[in-house]
């Protein structure tokens, strides 16, 4: 216990040490001529443990004060006035922000005493009126206990410290430039890896205005490169950095200075590479789950649109290639026909397309004048050729633009995918104030007290309430959640208490109010081995469950390579989050671009699990039964199938669930069977145990029914 208490004295001490010696550092620090204030809001923004360390040193520093008097009465009245508030209750933030108003006032009147002749008396009675409150609620922040809440604040209480003792060593110079470029420069490096580029370039730039105009550019250049790279390349990151900041400060010097200036870049950097690896790394993103989330879906757009774009070359190199060879061809069927008018020409005619053919693809035009004497003096037709095959290129421009619109046509089916995945990730980052006013409200009443309460997303929400108490939390965790999902209108997850630096975070997410059993059967037509139609079930990060039925024109191979090719283009589309009529859209083009006659259909069923309703989109597809209660609904859509005309008709119909409900997704062969009736009547249908039991059922009964004449699929999805 002796040893315990010893350690307690001992790290108080330290702990006054340090405050002292802050306080009379910033003390010392001018922000202009007669104005020293970063000493007083200091100790009007340290708590009250700290208070009487930092007074003395504030107090030491009084007497370098131009007006000492002045700095003393003030040290003293701030000292006094904190201690009386703190036996009233407590300090508040409003409280020390008037104190220092009152310095600002103290301080702005006796520079007007003084006289005010100049611009810079101008400067320095502003100051005196600003400085003081605005250095005390940023010093505030670094010592605010709701940090997590308050992060911005704490992010400019950072800042506020480095810019005043850059300020502090400014006074001094070496060979012009100010010293306070050594720890300007530190505290970039530093700011920029813990906290982020933005962060760190706005360090920069402060700590610059300290140390001298050439040092505000280079600082601020050094402070965003490195905080930009430090994540992928660290060396790169260094050296980029390193190089930017010099070269900014030789531009904006004009060369004074700039080999001092190299020097302390350089002696910071030895110190600061070896030190790095004791501080943390920035994340810019996957710092929350939200923005995980949202790192990934953005990772899985650029692979697919990846994979997308080498196809989009390969086709492009492979139309390259026999471009020549069409060129070719066409001027040997000119020549020919030519040719074919002349008798006991000793002209080789492949001599000719040859000549012809190295001509275009060398100059682009086959002229008059090139034409050997060889042959244009035996050949009476050799003008005639070179004007017709002149026209070539023209017939390629259009074949080019052409080739182009369909490009143009594709990028911008793209855009369009590419906005609705933008616009659904900025509504699952948006910050909901209202609903985060009504659930602080709501836990209130529950008596779940706590300092506010974060909304984000509009759909999939991610609730985070600061400041709770758990040990005085009454209400159980059901109940909590019961009370956040009823504003949310949306199931939510059990509460998770976080604790982080002594205070505690409640954290709260969307969960899906339904899950989803499938089964899917599929069985080729009688005589082929392999099975047209393609049945794929699979959900996206977003929690959308997705069940496509395709069916391929004909049976056989060529209908499964169709489907199998359209099932998996709308399966990557959905899966990183694309919407369900931008993808159809992609893929009728892709199916009527294609030269020969290729059609599929396209039974698209979308399960939003969040809120519990389905989307059914058709496009030349058979009819889906919805089972509810022993009862089955039949929806149908007349619309043809995908690839068939240039702007896909689709019908799309929407419906809530509810547990308990079936759906029989069927393809054509099914229904050929002239079954579905006596499979599935529309009324009584007897319960089944699991989607695989009533899927069995169909196919067994379509079997009995009829020869499977064409290609057979069901999908059952049952929602409990």
């Amino acid at each position: 216990m002796e040893n315990t208490g010893l350690k307690i004295r001992l790290r108080e001490r330290k702990s006054g040490i340090i405050y002292a010696a802050l306080g009379f550092l910033l003390g010392l620090a001018p922000l202009a001529s007669e104005v020293m204030p970063f000493g007083c809001a200091f100790l009007c923004a340290v708590p009250k443990k700290s208070r009487k360390s930092c007074f003395y040193g504030v107090l030491a520093a009084s007497f370098f004060d131009i007006c000492v008097p002045l700095a003393l009465f003030c040290a003293v009245y701030l000292y006094l006035v904190l201690a009386a508030k703190e036996k009233q209750g407590g300090v508040r933030l409003y409280t020390r922000l008037l104190l220092s108003l009152s310095l600002s006032a103290l301080r702005a009147a006796y520079i007007a005493i003084g006289g005010i002749s100049d611009i810079n008396g101008i400067f320095r009675l502003l100051a005196a009126v600003i400085a003081y409150p605005v250095f005390t609620y940023a010093f505030s922040g670094y010592f605010d206990s709701k940090k997590e809440l308050h992060v911005k604040r704490y992010d400019a209480s950072l800042l506020a410290f480095a810019f005043a003792f850059s300020v502090l060593l400014s006074r001094f110079e070496l060979s012009g430039v100010a010293l306070s470029f050594i720890p300007a420069c530190a505290c970039t490096l530093c700011a920029a890896r813990t906290r982020g580029f933005a962060f760190g370039g706005a360090c920069g730039v402060l700590c610059g205005l300290a140390s001298g105009g050439a040092a505000t550019g280079a600082l601020g250049v050094l402070g965003m490169t490195y905080g930009l790279l430090v994540n992928e390349i660290e060396p790169l990151a260094l050296c980029l950095s390193f190089m930017l900041s010099v070269t900014g400060y030789f531009y904006l010097s004009g060369g004074e200075g700039t080999e001092i200036a190299i020097g302390m870049l350089l002696a910071v950097y030895s110190i600061f590479i070896p030190l790095r690896k004791k501080m943390p790394i920035y994340k810019s993103v996957g710092s929350s789950a939200e923005k995980r989330a949202h790192d990934r879906r953005i990772s899985r757009y650029a692979a697919a649109f990846s994979s997308l774009s080498s196809l989009f070359y390969s086709v492009s190199e492979s139309t390259r290639a026999t471009t020549v060879t069409d060129l070719n061809e066409n001027i040997v069927r000119i020549v020919e026909r030519h040719c074919s008018h002349c008798d006991g020409c000793e002209l080789e005619r492949s001599e000719l397309s040859d000549f012809f053919t190295s001509e275009i693809r060398r100059n682009g035009v086959a002229a008059y004048s090139k034409i050997p004497v060889h042959i244009s003096s035996r050949c009476p037709n050799a003008c005639a050729m070179a004007r017709e095959i002149n026209n070539l290129p023209v017939m390629r421009e259009r074949e080019g633009e052409r080739g182009l619109r369909q490009m143009a046509d594709e990028y911008s089916a793209f855009s369009t995918i590419l906005i609705d995945a933008a616009k659904r990730q900025d509504s699952d980052c948006s910050s909901d104030k209202e609903l985060a006013r009504r659930i602080k409200k709501r836990l209130a009443e529950s008596d779940v007290f706590c300092d506010g309460v974060r909304v984000l997303g509009e759909r999939c929400r991610e609730i985070t309430v600061y400041g709770v108490e758990p040990e005085r939390i009454k209400a159980t965790p059901n109940a909590i959640s019961a009370i956040v999902a009823s504003e949310c209108k949306t199931a939510m997850s059990p509460p998770d208490f976080v604790l982080h630096d002594g205070y505690t975070l409640m954290k709260l997410s969307s969960v899906p109010s339904i899950h989803v059993e499938f089964a899917k059967i599929s069985e080729a037509k009688t005589g082929e081995t392999v099975c047209g139609d393609t049945v794929s079930v699979f959900e996206n990060d977003d929690k959308y469950l997705y069940c496509l039925v395709s069916d391929g024109m004909g049976s056989g191979r060529d209908a499964a390579l169709t489907s199998r090719l359209s099932a998996i283009m709308l399966e990557k589309l959905l899966a990183v989050g694309a919407e369900k009529e931008s993808a159809l859209r992609l893929l009728n083009k892709a199916l009527v671009e294609k030269e020969e006659e290729v059609f599929a259909t396209v039974d698209l069923l979308e399960i939003d699990r969040l809120s519990a309703r389905a989307t059914l989109i058709k496009a030349g597809a058979a009819p889906t039964l919805v089972i509810r209660k022993g009862n089955a609904v039949m929806l149908e859509a007349r619309t043809p199938p995908a690839g068939i005309m240039k702007s896909v008709i689709a019908e799309k119909k929407s419906f809530p669930l509810e547990k308990g409900d079936m759906i029989v997704m069927l393809s054509d062969g099914i229904l050929q069977t002239g079954s579905e009736n006596r499979i599935l009547p529309e009324t009584n249908i007897p319960p089944m145990p699991s989607a695989r039991a009533l899927a069995s059922k169909i196919i067994r009964e379509a079997r009995k029914n009829s020869e499977t004449a064409d290609d057979m699929s069901v999908c059952v999805l049952r929602v409990y």
